[in-house]
């Protein structure tokens, strides 16, 4: 018994579940219930009433082959926020996974010594379980692990190859039928299958070194942007212990003055000159030499831009954390707060509130400040509102990382036109 007369409309199907498969790790467009059971309905009528109409033979093939490659990518763009390039390189892998594991059934089967035994409807439930397995298989390992937080970025050379490859093998398999072997041969399946397993593991091979560049190119710009900081820090340092000096030798100098002065004009002038050096105000000292250097940099800059700063520190506990990072972290999140406090036209509302203080076995690093407009979150960061950077570019992402140096954590909320970034960091 066998269920050749039924092998389209099961790989139809199959494409279909394939899809499901890589579909399911993918931010989903909202609604997300209406897309998703309309796109697969929609798409799986598109796929299966063909294979039910039309007969089998090299034509045909060729024909579903295409229809399976625009239907699928129709579905997933529709169910997927993502680019259409990425849902055809989707569908590519559907097509692919589903006639990887129709080809191995057909081994398996071939070889099975229970091939002629059995009623179809015992054959079907077979294929069914056998490829229920190894889709679930294939959905906890590669179509969970190629995707990068939901979305698929493919570049050219990537779109490229799996073009390539999938033209190679149809064209294999039509070759294989009509020159050497018979359609249901074994010899056939298996030289399908050791092409297929090839081309299949090329792709994959290929799409986790295009991850691992894009991360070490991250991780390239991190890193420059870590020195960055680190010399920046060096030069803020030097400016404040300069203007610390300054400031302070300008007050002795000003108290020499008023003890020689007696003419009113003569006191006028050293209070306007007192009030000039008023700056010396604006450093901060928490206990932390390099938090007090970095907090007296933002405070100066706060104080040339009409913003106030409020700031309650303990940095007794930063120790353990190094100068470089701790200048990354603060710098950023201080500048954040200073870019979304200086869109407010009210002068009484531009501020900024710095707690850093300890909790249980904690440090704990909370910046609030006020905001207009909405702010919409995704995985946990603001949305930006900039073509190619913005809030949630590198800053915060910087930010993230400096503190997975410590297994610290970093949340965001945003409520009452207040938003508060919130920082924990495990005290050694």
């Amino acid at each position: 018994m066998n269920f050749l007369p039924y092998a389209n409309l099961l790989e139809q199907i199959f494409v279909v579940l394939s899809g499901l498969v890589y579909l399911l790790p993918l931010q989903k467009r909202e609604p997300i219930e209406v897309r998703f059971l309309s796109g697969l309905i929609m798409g799986g009528a598109l796929m299966v009433g063909p294979a039910v109409v039309l007969p089998q033979n090299g034509s045909t093939n060729f024909l579903l082959v295409a229809l399976d490659l625009v239907v699928m990518s129709f579905v997933v763009y529709y169910c997927a926020t993502i680019k259409k390039s990425a849902a055809f390189y989707v569908a590519i892998w559907s097509l692919v996974t589903s006639q990887f594991f129709m080809n191995l059934w057909h081994v398996l089967y071939q070889l099975s010594p229970f091939r002629n035994n059995g009623s179809l409807a015992a054959l079907l439930w077979g294929v069914l379980g056998f490829y229920a397995v190894g889709l679930t298989i294939v959905g906890l390992t590669t179509a969970k692990c190629m995707p990068e937080k939901g979305k698929y970025h493919i570049g050219p050379r990537q779109m490229t190859s799996a073009v390539l490859f999938l033209a190679v093998f149809e064209m294999l398999d039509q070759m294989m039928r009509i020159v050497h072997f018979g359609r249901y041969n074994l010899m056939y399946y298996v030289v399908l299958l050791v092409v297929q397993l090839y081309c299949v593991s090329l792709l994959f091979i290929q799409s986790e070194l295009f991850k691992k560049s894009a991360l070490e190119k991250e991780l390239f710009t991190m890193n420059m942007l870590m020195k960055q900081q680190e010399e920046q820090y060096e030069i803020t340092r030097d400016n404040i212990d300069m203007i610390n000096q300054k400031c302070h030798d300008l007050k002795h100098q000003v108290r020499a003055l008023r003890g020689l002065a007696d003419d009113e004009s003569k006191e006028r002038y050293l209070k306007e000159l007192e009030q000039s050096v008023e700056i010396y105000g604006a450093i901060v000292k928490t206990g932390n030499d390099v938090l007090d250097t970095i907090l007296t940099e933002k405070s100066l800059s706060c104080q040339a831009k009409g913003i106030k700063i409020n700031c309650i520190a303990d940095g007794s506990k930063l120790e353990f954390v190094d100068p470089v990072d701790l200048y990354g972290i603060l710098g950023n999140a201080v500048d954040n707060a200073m870019e979304a406090v200086e869109k407010i036209s009210d002068a009484r509302m531009r501020l900024i509130d710095i707690a850093i203080f300890t909790r249980d076995r904690f440090l704990v690093i909370n910046i609030t400040n006020p905001m207009t407009g909405q702010v919409k979150l995704k995985n946990g960061l603001p949305v930006s509102t900039k073509p190619h950077n913005g809030y949630h570019g590198y800053g915060l992402r910087s930010i993230r990382h400096s503190l997975g140096r410590y297994d610290g954590t970093m949340s965001v909320n945003v409520s009452d036109h207040t938003f508060e970034l919130k920082m924990l960091l495990p005290l050694p």
